[in-house]
């Protein structure tokens, strides 16, 4: 089989575009129980089971994320909340804490169970453990090396691995981040990430004779005060040497638009295929990458050689220097199913984000092609032909120089930051 991809939804509607895009697998967070609930925008137990069902409904398979280390206040909490998903079906549970594990089973003896990241499983030796203990599937730590994961493979070859591809990287070791608690009060185990390492930082140095007085270091072109923040994993360009040795390719940045799930399941899920079926590579479909907010890409740790520091670093992916993000603002439009018929023609109800006109040309995303197209007519659910659409006008329909299907996503490209 080929490795699965696997895509983030913190709401339902990004659920349904991973799912749109044939992302095998989806994983959100469930209340009260996962490391990064500030960007869950499922509330309740019951929109979690009706989104589910809907991942469902495009016969890709649903994961809950339940990888919080509980304290012991947290206890009961959990264990209530486990009691509440029992009935909604999900396809797998992402934990990390032992004694999580013990009650996951007890409540839920059918579910397949995946080892979280939090953990930092980095050998063989304890992915076996695991393995006895009937856990389907190993999310690794980001720390490892190809090589590594090769060897993992080949002493335990009938657990499923699953690595990270796409996405952040922390700067603490697999995301056991002490900054945010210390900083603003928001502890990395309680869904409380700040993203404190994007801070800016003023750096002072002092000398040892004299402690009264602290000498700034000051930025040029060449350094920054990001210190703490790393580069964004993109392995896109290297996916034919990951590919052997896994079973399912994660894409993190659980905060990011649906355009951003659009754009990243499309694009690798294109370029897997592609090599697994000897087939030549879209680079439109693959530079998709480059159309989403991020900052300077890097390979992460799966390809980087620690003894040749930093001689072994070399800009393979882009050119780009930023820490940074490259980009501004997403700008996009979701063409949603529902669809009209006025005047012996198709509109289909799109939500705009920003202000669309008549007129006006964007590229869009489907899961069968992305193109470019231009905006005809758009109409209210009056049926009244307006020249414009904002967010603060719903409920409007619209019509475009080529035949639309529902589930397209326009978009206008990003222009780099100068």
């Amino acid at each position: 089989m080929k490795p699965t991809i696997v895509a983030p939804w913190g709401s339902y509607q990004k659920a349904l575009t991973a799912a749109r895009f044939w992302a095998e697998e989806v994983y959100m967070w469930v209340p009260f129980t996962s490391l990064r609930m500030r960007q869950n925008k499922i509330s309740d137990f019951e929109e979690l089971k009706k989104t589910v069902d809907w991942v469902h409904s495009f016969w890709s398979r649903a994961f809950l994320t339940m990888n919080i280390f509980p304290r012991n206040t947290d206890i009961k909490i959990f264990e209530a909340t486990v009691e509440k998903i029992a009935d909604v079906w999900a396809d797998a549970i992402i934990f990390s804490d032992p004694w999580t594990f013990h009650i996951l089973k007890k409540y839920l003896p059918n579910t397949h169970l995946h080892l979280s990241t939090q953990t930092s499983t980095l050998n063989y030796s304890a992915v076996k453990f695991w393995y006895d203990l009937w856990v389907k599937r190993v999310v690794l730590a980001r720390e490892l090396h190809i090589d590594e994961i090769k060897e993992i493979k080949k002493q335990v070859p009938w657990m499923e691995l699953e690595v990270f591809v796409h996405g952040a990287m922390c700067m603490s070791y697999s995301g056991r981040c002490l900054l945010g608690d210390y900083m603003n009060w928001r502890p990395w185990n309680k869904w409380e990430c700040s993203h404190a390492c994007r801070f800016k930082y003023n750096v002072r140095i002092e000398e040892e004779r004299r402690p009264w007085k602290l000498f700034k270091i000051e930025k040029d072109d060449n350094w920054t005060n990001y210190i703490l923040s790393s580069k964004d994993l993109c392995t896109i360009d290297r996916l034919a040497e990951i590919l052997p040795y896994v079973d399912a390719m994660k894409i993190e940045w659980r905060s990011k638009s649906e355009f951003y799930v659009w754009a990243l399941v499309k694009a690798y899920k294109h370029v897997r295929d592609s090599i697994i079926e000897w087939k030549e590579i879209d680079n439109d479909i693959k530079n998709l990458v480059n159309c989403i907010p991020h900052r300077e890409y890097w390979s992460g740790f799966l390809f980087n050689n620690l003894s040749d520091y930093p001689e072994w670093e070399v800009e393979d992916f882009t050119t780009k220097t930023s820490p940074w993000p490259l980009f501004n603002r997403n700008y996009f439009w979701i063409i949603e199913a529902e669809s009209k018929e006025f005047n012996w023609e198709m509109y289909f109800k799109y939500s705009p984000k920003e202000v669309v006109e008549i007129g006006t040309d964007l590229n869009y995303l489907s899961p069968d092609t992305n193109w470019t197209l231009k905006i005809t007519w758009i109409v209210n659910e009056k049926w009244k032909e307006i020249e414009k659409g904002t967010c603060n006008t719903p409920n409007l329909y619209i019509k475009a120089d080529i035949p639309l299907k529902g589930g397209e996503l326009l978009y206008i490209p990003f222009k780099e930051n100068k």
